[in-house]
């Protein structure tokens, strides 16, 4: 049974399938054309072409020739069909075959080399935009992420390196990007919130010069940036404030200094008054006392050490009292952090007493809790007949007090009193 003993529609569909087979053959020369390597298989795919293309044509012819009802008929044309069909279902199946196999080889070939499409679609790939672009700005080649990127900040693609570029200069974004430099680096803030450092420069390729753009998603760089930025503005100002808090202490050293020496000179000229006066009464025996304190004020003024007592400070402010005539009452424990302050304070009233007011009993009540100590000092002397002015001793008192983050309030009517509040 030959090709012309079947009906027109069958033979119809054979020569569709042959026509397919030569096209696939075709398919696969045009994929291997350019591979050194696939040489032969180029030659191959054109040769099963060629053979598909002969019993196709024939049928062509044949079906034209019937259509027409023309008589007209190339012979080979009749040659060709008058084979067995199994003739063309072995030429059709062995075809098939070979275009197939030819097609796998194919692919793993171009899949294991390195090829001008291979090259775009591992850029695609990047994380990273990349652009080159000839100097005129016409692109050469653009991944898909650089694509995106200009999309984002100028709303049109890359169609020309060029204008984008003077877009840029002149800050021609869209709403909601911006640039900003830092360090001679540019980042892009897109308005979805990523960061993009754009890097240019000149590259040659086969003797062009090409504008390389490169654009690095460094969202979490930039933040850390600015986070950086901001601890160093913190750390600026907490230096500044360190060497001011410096400077303050020196001042505060200072003045505490220069009032330590102020109250300790305020304390021998009022014991060494109270003794001359007790001297001056008449007590022969207090000569030596009035003898030593001369002494120890004269060397205070000249500057030089004064040797200390070896009895305690409140031990001598208790037999001062009693050289001049005055009993000074305690209730109640002084805390020892304090107890510095509380004798000056002592001291101080002791000698407001015997030269203002005239008395003889100096109460001292110290009241303590959890959270406070208070003190207060009275005497039974006479009131104040004014308002109490707080020059010499009580003035350096109540900068000590404060110094020590205490208050300090003197009140005068009905009676002298001066109270003494620290907070714990």
């Amino acid at each position: 049974m030959t090709m012309l003993d079947l009906p027109l529609d069958v033979l119809c569909v054979i020569g569709f399938v042959i026509l397919l087979n030569c096209l696939f053959a075709l398919f696969c020369a045009v994929r291997a054309f350019g591979f050194p390597s696939l040489k032969k298989v180029f030659f191959l795919s054109v040769f099963i072409a060629l053979i598909n293309h002969v019993p196709s044509s024939a049928i062509s012819l044949y079906f034209a020739r019937t259509i027409t009802m023309s008589n007209d008929a190339a012979p080979i044309c009749l040659l060709i069909l008058s084979l067995p069909i199994w003739v063309f279902a072995v030429i059709a199946a062995v075809s098939f075959a070979a275009s197939v196999v030819i097609y796998i080889r194919i692919c793993r070939v171009i899949k294991g080399e390195l090829t001008p499409q291979s090259v775009c679609d591992g850029l695609d790939q990047l994380p990273d935009g990349v652009c080159y672009s000839m100097q005129d700005g016409f692109p050469r080649l653009v991944n898909d992420r650089m694509q995106q990127i200009c999309n984002a900040a100028f709303g049109v693609g890359v169609l020309d390196a060029k204008k984008l570029q003077e877009r840029q200069l002149k800050n021609e974004f869209m709403p909601g990007c911006s640039v900003d430099e830092r360090d001679g680096n540019m980042f892009l803030l897109l308005p979805g919130g990523s960061v993009w450092q754009m890097k240019k420069q000149t590259v040659t390729v086969d003797k062009r010069e090409l504008n390389e753009t490169i654009a690095y998603d460094v969202t979490q760089r930039y933040h850390d940036l600015l986070e950086l930025e901001q601890r160093n503005k913190r750390l600026e100002e907490i230096n500044r404030q360190i060497q001011e808090y410096d400077r303050s202490m020196d001042r505060i050293v200072r003045e505490k200094e220069i009032l330590a020496a102020k109250i300790r000179l305020h304390g021998n000229l009022g014991q060494c008054f109270l003794a001359i006066q007790e001297y001056l009464t008449g007590n022969e025996q207090n000569r030596e006392t009035v003898t030593k304190e001369l002494i120890n004020t004269v060397s205070l003024l000249r500057n030089n050490t004064v040797e200390e007592h070896s009895e305690d400070r409140l031990y001598a402010l208790y037999e001062a009292a009693k050289a001049v005539g005055v009993e000074i009452r305690l209730q109640g424990e002084i805390p020892e952090e304090y107890k510095e302050t509380v004798e000056v304070a002592i001291h101080e009233c002791l000698t407001n007493t015997v030269k203002h007011a005239g008395g003889h009993v100096l109460d001292v009540v110290i009241r303590k809790d959890e959270n406070s100590v208070e003190v207060e000092l009275t005497n039974d002397g006479k009131p104040p007949k004014g308002p109490i002015n707080e020059t010499g001793g009580l003035r350096n008192l109540r900068a000590l007090v404060e110094g020590r983050g205490g208050e300090m309030t003197v009140l005068g009517d009905p009676v002298f009193r001066l109270v003494l509040s620290f907070q714990k």
